[in-house]
């Protein structure tokens, strides 16, 4: 059975300290090694002079462990969670579904702290993620916008709530892995910290601008939730190409909304990240399955077509691809 803390975001909220009070280990220097029992690795908080603060997360526990962050109200908190997790696929013959994990890590979620989010972190993984928290005025003094050639600054400077995705770039993962290594003979490692932080607010938010979809929309909790359902059920089943009305109707939101929410939430029509992963999913398959298996897996009967997609996302055809990987 996993282990659950469940813990609510608000003012002067420490999750080192909440953290220590619930699983009775002590804090040294804002940092938490997990005792034996747990697993191996630590949790350290650092709070920056610029106003920003980081919780990084790096361990490998012994018992799957759910991070549950409860819904509040409106919030001038926003968080930026860097998760590098990558879960390797699995391969069982006969049960399809196995093959798709619903969350591969690897992404950036950005938005206010009242969200309900749940995190699942499986045993005996190599985990490294980092959440960065900073207030509004925080942020939006440190990006410097101007709201007439950027939109999304009114949603930033406004008291309403939002969540946004992003996929982490290579200079994101590697500032993440660098964040991690910080120890006690790491020379100044306050400005390490502070230099390696708004590196990643930097290459995050020059990603997310590039988004077409501008004008962004307030979302609730509850929409906020059934987006995420929506994304689920893509991600059950990758073979099988999403039916919009369906779903929306099983899900219990408008076709409309849904549409635009996942849109905002994900900078992808519902089709092309439908498409975008299951791409991402074929490359994984590749190292174990032959082209042509890989291709009825996730759903084409037409080898040439599913050839033509996958160079289209990878920039390669999925036989080289495989060939890279048996080189490698």
């Amino acid at each position: 059975m996993a282990v659950v803390f469940e813990f609510e975001v608000g003012k002067g909220f420490h999750f080192a300290d909440a953290f220590a009070k619930r699983f009775n280990v002590p804090v040294k220097d804002e940092r938490i090694c997990l005792p034996a029992d747990m697993g191996d690795g630590f949790i350290q908080e650092v709070f920056l002079d610029n106003g920003l603060a980081l919780c990084v997360h790096n361990y490998t526990l012994k018992q799957d462990f759910v991070l549950k962050r409860l819904a509040t109200g409106p919030t001038s908190m926003l968080t930026m969670k860097f998760d590098c997790r990558k879960v390797p696929i699995k391969f069982n013959e006969g049960l399809q579904n196995s093959l798709f994990a619903e969350s591969k890590g690897c992404e950036v979620e950005f938005g206010t702290s009242n969200f309900f989010s749940e995190l699942t972190v499986p045993a005996n993984q190599a985990i490294v993620f980092l959440v960065i928290a900073a207030s509004r005025q925080t942020l939006t003094g440190l990006l410097k916008l101007n709201p007439n050639e950027h939109p999304i600054t009114n949603m930033l400077n406004n008291n309403t709530s939002f969540v946004m995705h992003e996929g982490m770039t290579q200079e994101m993962e590697r500032a993440l892995k660098q964040l991690s290594q910080v120890n006690q003979s790491t020379k100044l490692p306050g400005l390490f910290y502070q230099t390696k932080a708004c590196e990643l607010i930097y290459n995050f938010f020059t990603k997310l601008l590039t988004r077409t979809n501008t004008t962004p929309v307030t979302i609730n909790p509850p929409d906020a939730e059934k987006i995420y359902a929506v994304r689920a059920e893509i991600l059950k089943d990758l073979s099988k190409t999403p039916q919009l009305p369906e779903l929306a109707a099983r899900i219990g939101i408008s076709l409309t909304k849904m549409k635009q929410l996942f849109n905002q939430i994900f900078g992808k029509s519902i089709y092309n990240y439908y498409q975008a992963e299951r791409m991402n999913a074929a490359a994984e398959l590749l190292s174990i399955l032959s082209v042509s298996e890989t291709g009825y897996r996730v759903g084409f009967t037409n080898l040439s077509h599913f050839t033509r997609l996958f160079e289209k996302y990878h920039q390669m055809k999925p036989k080289r691809y495989k060939d890279t990987l048996e080189a490698g």
